[in-house]
């Protein structure tokens, strides 16, 4: 498996989890709402046992985005394919509520699509709820086209359903804008 060039790049404020980071993550994801939590695909486990298994887990990445006191304000995952999907990585971002619509989320994203084009993967995606507008308009602004729509496959804290869109990113069909996105550096 390839794995990313070692310290690869990211974006100002992006770095990957360490595990120095034990006590800022355990804060951060206490301060995830609960009706937030019901749309992630995982457990944020802050427990030792969870931390270490997080950190270990093979074909993945995590990266923070840091505020100025240290503080984890953010979250992404790459997560690579296995077998016949090798070539595939999702991307998964959570922001902390008080830190939305600051560029939080789009320098994650960011980091997040340049670590799977460092590991070599030619197809990246990201399953989002469909109403969530701005967020589906800034991955659209890194090059990830709706791919799907699912209806009624999310249901949140209250039961309602709401539709999950899937937004894919096609390496050899963003060659043209990774130098706008600055992404240029691992496009080769």
């Amino acid at each position: 498996m390839l794995e990313p060039e070692a310290g690869p790049r990211h974006p100002r404020g992006v770095r990957a989890l360490t595990p120095a980071d034990a006590a800022a993550f355990a804060r951060f994801v206490t301060a995830v709402p609960e009706g937030e939590r019901r749309f992630l695909k995982e457990a944020l486990d802050a427990s030792d046992t969870g931390w270490v298994t997080m950190l270990a887990e093979p074909a993945s990445r995590r990266l923070v985005a840091v505020g100025p006191t240290g503080e984890i304000v953010g979250l992404a995952g790459v997560f690579r394919g296995r077998g016949w999907s090798s070539h595939v990585a999702e991307l998964r971002v959570l922001v902390a509520s008080g830190q939305r619509r600051r560029g939080v989320g789009r320098a994650l994203a960011r980091a997040a699509l340049i670590t799977a084009l460092q590991w070599g993967c030619s197809h990246a995606y990201i399953e989002v709820v469909a109403e969530q507008e701005g967020l589906v308009a800034m991955f659209q602004d890194l090059g990830f086209e709706p791919e799907a729509l699912l209806p009624d496959f999310v249901r949140d804290g209250e039961g309602r359903f709401h539709d999950l869109l899937l937004l894919t990113h096609r390496v050899d069909d963003q060659q043209g804008r990774f130098a706008v996105l600055g992404l240029q550096e691992v496009s080769a």
